[in-house]
C-alpha cells in the first residue's frame, strides 16, 4: 500500500513525504488553471504555462488548512496517511460548548443553535472557514471563538477586516456582547501597534509592513469577510503568521463563478468550509427581514438605442467599452431623474442608494437626491470611519426622521451593520456574486418596525438588434443569483 507521511513545519505549510509518484498525483491533484489564465501577460509571453500548483513534488509543502482535502485523497486511492493526531481527529468539544461558553463568560447574547455548532466545529478543528450569510451573527461567533482561546490558554487575537468602519463596528459589537473595552485595540493608519491588549483589531492595509516578530506574538487570527483574503497582500500576512496555529475566517459569500483558485487558498489560510445556515432559513426562521426584489428594467427609447450602438461601435478596443457604457448611463438624465423620483416615493424611514462611480455618478446624485424634510448622507471612500460610525448610530437612534443614504459600494457593501434599513437601490448593477450578496445583507437586519425590506435593482436595456449591452447581461447574471438564493423576486419594464 502506498502511503504519505505528513509532518507540520509551521502555523503555515505541511511537509508532506512519501513515493515519488504518489507526490506527482499530489501535485496534479493540487493544480488547477484560474480563469482568465489564457489572458495573463505572463501565459501570452509563454513564461507560465497557465497552471498554479499549491503542491511541488520537488518542494513538498502544502497549506496546512488544505489537509482535509489531503485526506480525502488518501481515502478515494486507498493509500495509507500518516499524520499527527490532532490533525486526524481533532479537538474533543462538546456539542454543547457554545451555549456554555457564552454562560462563561457572561456574554448578554445567547448563541442560536446554528452559531453554537459553527463554534463547536470551528474548535474541533481548530481551523475553519465558515460560509455564513450577511446578519446570521458572524461577529458572535467571532467573540466566542475569541473568548475560548484567551479564557482557556490567554492566547492573543488578530482579528483582520477589510476596513476601518469594520474596526470600529467589530470593537463596538464585543463590546455590546460584554467585553471590557479595555481589552481591545483598535489599529488603523497611523496608530501605533504596539500593545499588550488580549484583542487587537485591524485592517490589512495596517498590516502590510509589518515584521514577522510583530506578528509571532498572537496564536489565533480571525479573518472577517475573508473572500478578500486571496489577494496576494494578505496571503503574505497570513502566511507571515506561522506560530499563528488557531486561524478562523468567516464570509458571507464565496465566488461561485471563479474556478478553484478562490476556494483553496482561503482553505488553505483557514481551513474547510462550513455552512450551517442558509439566508432562505433565516428568513423562514423569522430571525432576519422578509425580503423581496423588485427589478426594474428601464427601456431606453429606439432613437437613444441606435444612437448608443452607433457609438459603441466605434470603440475598438474590447476593454473600454463597458466603462464607455457606464458613462453613458451615469450620465443620463432621464436615469437620473428616475433614480430620484423613486428615492423620494419610497415611504420607508431609512432608504440606501448604492452607485459605483464616486466622481462620475455619486456626486451627481447627491444634490439631486436632497429633499426638505429628509436627511441625506453621502459616504464613500473619502468619507472617515468615525464619521461613517457617527452616522450609523444617528440612523440607529433617531426614530423621526427620514433617512436618505447614498453610498458607493466599495464602503457599503461590505460589512456595514445598518439594523434598520427599508429600502435598497442598486444604481449601478454588478455581476459580482459576493457583492450582490453583500449589499443584499444591509437591508436583512431586522430593526424597522414593518421587518420587511425592499431591493430595487434598476437595470438598461439598450438592445439595438442583436447587440445586447453588458448591463443587461449582467443584470441577467444577478437573476440567476436571486433564484438560486430563493429571493422573491418580480421584474417590471419602465419605458424612458
Amino acid at each position: 500500500m502506498e502511503e504519505l507521511n505528513v509532518e507540520i513545519k509551521n502555523a503555515v505549510h505541511l511537509v508532506v513525504t512519501g513515493d515519488s509518484g504518489v507526490r506527482m498525483e499530489l501535485a496534479d491533484y493540487f493544480s488547477f488553471k484560474p480563469n482568465g489564465y489564457q489572458f495573463s501577460p505572463a501565459y501570452k509571453n509563454r513564461m507560465w504555462d497557465g497552471v498554479i500548483r499549491l503542491f511541488q513534488p520537488m518542494r513538498p509543502v502544502l497549506y496546512v488548512g488544505l489537509f482535509p482535502r489531503l485526506k480525502k485523497f488518501c481515502e478515494e486511492r486507498g493509500y495509507r496517511l500518516n499524520a499527527p493526531d490532532h490533525l486526524m481527529n481533532g479537538e474533543n468539544i462538546p456539542d454543547d460548548y457554545g451555549y456554555e461558553l457564552a454562560k462563561e463568560v457572561n456574554c448578554k447574547f445567547e448563541p442560536r443553535d446554528y452559531q453554537n455548532q459553527y463554534v463547536v466545529d470551528a474548535l474541533r478543528d481548530g481551523r475553519s472557514l465558515s460560509l455564513s450569510p450577511t446578519s446570521s451573527g458572524k461577529s458572535l461567533i467571532i467573540y466566542l471563538l475569541q473568548q475560548h482561546y484567551y479564557q482557556a490558554f490567554e492566547h492573543r487575537t488578530l482579528i483582520i477586516v477589510p476596513t476601518i468602519s469594520l474596526v470600529h463596528q467589530m470593537a463596538g459589537d464585543f463590546e455590546d456582547y460584554g467585553c471590557d473595552p479595555s481589552l481591545i485595540y483598535k489599529i488603523q493608519g497611523g496608530v501605533d501597534k504596539n500593545t499588550d491588549a488580549p484583542i487587537v483589531i485591524s485592517t490589512w492595509q495596517s498590516l502590510m509592513k509589518v515584521n514577522k516578530d510583530w506578528l509571532s506574538q498572537f496564536k489565533v487570527v480571525l479573518g472577517d469577510e475573508a473572500h478578500n483574503f486571496q489577494a496576494k497582500s494578505l496571503q503574505k500576512i497570513m502566511e507571515g503568521l506561522d506560530e499563528c496555529y488557531y486561524r478562523h475566517g468567516f464570509t458571507g459569500t464565496l465566488k461561485s463563478e471563479e474556478s478553484k483558485t478562490h476556494r483553496l487558498v482561503l482553505e488553505g489560510c483557514f481551513g474547510s468550509v462550513r455552512k450551517h445556515v442558509s439566508t432562505k432559513d433565516l428568513m423562514d426562521q423569522g430571525t432576519i427581514a422578509d425580503f423581496n426584489i423588485k427589478a426594474i428594467v428601464l427601456s431606453h427609447s429606439k432613437e437613444a438605442r441606435k444612437n448608443f450602438y452607433t457609438e459603441f461601435k466605434k470603440i475598438k478596443e474590447s476593454q473600454k467599452r463597458y466603462p464607455a457604457e457606464r458613462e453613458f448611463l451615469v450620465n443620463n438624465d432621464k436615469r437620473n431623474i428616475f433614480i430620484r423620483n423613486l428615492l423620494w416615493s419610497l415611504e420607508g424611514q431609512n432608504n440606501l442608494v448604492l452607485f459605483d462611480l464616486v466622481e462620475k455618478h455619486g456626486k451627481i446624485l447627491e444634490p439631486m437626491l436632497e429633499k426638505e424634510g429628509r436627511q441625506l448622507h453621502f459616504i464613500y471612500g473619502q468619507t472617515k470611519g468615525d464619521e461613517r460610525e457617527r452616522i450609523r448610530h444617528l440612523i440607529e437612534n433617531d426614530p423621526v426622521k427620514q433617512h436618505n443614504i447614498l453610498a458607493s459600494y466599495g464602503v457599503f457593501s461590505t460589512g456595514v451593520n445598518l439594523k434598520k434599513l427599508d429600502n435598497i437601490i442598486f444604481a449601478s448593477g454588478s455581476k459580482s456574486e459576493v457583492r450582490v450578496l453583500q449589499s443584499i445583507g444591509r437591508a436583512l437586519r431586522k430593526g424597522n418596525d414593518a421587518d420587511k425590506a425592499t431591493l430595487y435593482d434598476i437595470t438598461d436595456d439598450l438592445t439595438h438588434g442583436s447587440f445586447e449591452n453588458y448591463t443587461l447581461q449582467h443584470f441577467k447574471k444577478r437573476i440567476e443569483i436571486y433564484g438560486r438564493e430563493q429571493f422573491a423576486f418580480k421584474v417590471y419594464t419602465v419605458d424612458i
